[in-house]
């Protein structure tokens, strides 16, 4: 950059609405907090002006809400705030992040207001103290014991703490003698409970009259049986007036003979045929929801009941019955299947988001190109943004979508087109593209890579398009300067000779759980795309896996291991590995 005009750019910007109007002054904060003191020219001074005008347009308490999650590192910013109002000054004072040198240079021009706001930091070093004591300012908030985590909590939730000294009744009507201290308290609570508790548990022992013993947090609940018959009386009308079980009140008064989509219990309709004729139902499917033990699936046995004299019918006796456990194989198809009409929602769903946002993508791009008539270029940068953020959302969808077919897909699915692609060639090719825009920040690959071609069995274009996104991550993630050691070698696999790649994560990557696989669900704000670097991670993940390979984290280490040709697999010692190249 020859010519910084970010804040020239930002003072033209004629701000509309208050979204706008406090991206504006996120924007002047950062620009300013940003410039040192000696650099400071008119167009500074002009800022700061703009930010008075959008104080006044935002309100105080937005303005002082915008400036309290700011970091103010300048001192003509925290010294121009402390003059105003009382909010703003507060959230400058507590949101200023100045070394000691310039504290004693500022605080004996800061108000008297301001100065006393200081009173609650706890990151003023002595000398600093010590002239705001010498100002008046004398009651300082007390130090944080090592290893405490400041939390600032509202007014309302402070509890003043019982003096110590005085006698305090407890609950059995006695007095805690005056010196035995908080923990002499916290003591005589824990014998109480453990005291408790035996007398209320699985011993039957009745608690006091007039008490309710309440579980504790801590507390681990009994393990109750799982529940697989259950007896049921129904009335002439089919509604359930008995039951043989605890939850007897949670199934009396329904009738599951009814034909009611919202009631709490349904059957499937032969047996919902078969009750209305009045006949015996064996093996009925029955659907219910009420609390843990009864939710689920039942089989009913019911057979109809009758005077012996005059045929009248009285209703039925019946049986709910657990339905009997799947074997695994096909607990496994029915898990499949599950994943398979989960995927085909998504995609649904997915193509339900596709058709407004190219509906939107296509009116911006209209406008923009000016095709329905002239526009002010204003509204064709506006434009122009949201074109492009519609193509960055259809491109997450792709992506998205691209994942759920992967990860459902059979493990012995055959997903490949079929294909060679030359490793070498690609990398090389790879690595000499993203060397220019790494570049400006000191970014670059070292690699060994073999002399000579090595085919492996993955279609180019799909090899392409991991790679690519698994070398843009990591690039785009390292730290300026940072060098990025890329290997590439030929080794014997469990299947036959295989193709190993080694990329080593930067330090932004590398500090997170370096797990066994690549299987990162995070979607932090990155480099990896509109859905972060863990969802890009884990996409290249499914992705190799489904041409054949395998890609581990070992060591803050990304391993790509793919499957190498049959016809490079009779000589791989004849590939030699080449002196370290800078790409």
């Amino acid at each position: 950059m020859i010519v910084d005009d970010r804040l020239e750019t930002v003072l033209r910007t004629v701000a509309a609405g208050p979204g706008a109007l406090a991206t504006q002054m996120r924007q002047l904060l950062d620009l300013l907090g940003r410039t040192p003191a000696k650099r400071w020219t008119e167009r500074h001074m002009a800022a700061l002006t703009r930010l008075d005008s959008l104080i006044q347009m935002l309100g105080e308490q937005s303005s002082a809400s915008l400036i309290a999650a700011s970091a103010l590192r300048s001192p003509i910013l925290v010294e121009h705030f402390a003059e105003a109002g009382p909010k703003v000054a507060l959230a400058a004072m507590t949101a200023a992040r100045l070394q000691d040198r310039e504290w004693l240079q500022l605080i004996p021009d800061l108000p008297v207001q301001a100065r006393g706001f200081l009173r609650h930091r706890r990151d003023l070093g002595p000398d600093v103290e010590g002239l705001l004591a010498r100002l008046g300012i004398t009651d300082f908030a007390l130090p944080l014991p090592p290893g405490f985590e400041q939390q600032v909590e509202p007014e309302s939730r402070i509890v003043p703490l019982p003096q110590i000294g005085t006698a305090a009744p407890t609950s059995d009507g006695t007095a805690i003698p005056a010196g035995e201290g908080i923990g002499a308290i916290i003591a005589r609570i824990e014998a109480f409970r453990r005291a408790r508790e035996p007398a209320a548990a699985g011993t039957g022992a009745a608690l006091p009259s007039g008490q309710t013993r309440l579980p504790f947090a801590d507390e681990v609940a009994a393990a109750q049986p799982a529940m697989t018959a259950v007896d049921i009386a129904l009335d002439a009308e089919g509604t359930v007036i008995a039951a043989g079980t605890g939850h007897a009140a949670a199934l009396v008064g329904l009738r599951p003979f009814a034909t009611d989509p919202d009631a709490p219990v349904t059957c499937d309709p032969a047996t919902l045929g078969a009750a209305r004729a009045r006949l015996p139902v064996i093996g009925g499917k029955l659907e219910l929801e009420g609390p843990g033990p009864l939710e689920g699936a039942w089989r009913i046995d019911a057979v109809p009941d009758f005077v012996p004299d005059t045929g009248h019918f009285l209703g039925w006796h019946a049986r709910l019955r657990r339905p009997p456990v799947p074997p695994a194989a096909d607990l496994a198809a029915a898990s499949e299947d599950a994943a398979r009409r989960s995927t085909d929602r998504l995609r649904q769903m997915l193509h339900e988001l596709r058709t407004p946002i190219n509906a939107i993508q296509g009116f911006a791009e209209l406008i923009q190109q000016q095709l329905l008539g002239p526009t002010p270029h204003q509204y064709r940068s506006l434009a122009a943004g949201i074109a492009s953020d519609a193509a960055r959302m259809l491109a997450g969808f792709e992506d998205v979508e691209r994942l759920a077919m992967l990860e459902t897909a059979a493990p012995d699915a055959d997903v490949r087109a079929g294909g060679e692609t030359d490793l070498t060639a690609l990398l090389t090719r790879l690595i000499d593209q993203l060397d220019p825009l790494l570049a400006p920040r000191e970014v670059a690959f070292t690699h060994d890579l073999p002399d000579g071609p090595l085919p492996v069995a993955v279609p180019y274009e799909e090899l392409e398009r991991t790679l690519w996104r698994l070398l843009s991550l990591v690039a785009s993630a390292a730290a300026p300067g940072e060098r990025l050691a890329l290997s590439l070698s030929v080794g014997a696999g469990p299947s036959g000779y295989a193709v190993r790649l080694i990329l080593p994560l930067p330090t932004t990557l590398a500090a997170r759980d370096d797990s066994a696989s690549l299987l990162v669900t995070d979607s932090l704000a990155s480099p990896g795309g509109m859905l972060g670097s863990g969802f890009a991670l884990r996409l290249c993940t499914a992705e190799v896996r489904a041409a054949g390979g395998l890609m581990l984290r070992e060591d803050g280490r990304v391993v790509v291991n793919l499957p190498l040709l049959t016809s490079a697999r009779d000589a791989p010692s004849q590939r030699g590995i080449v002196g370290s190249h800078t790409g």
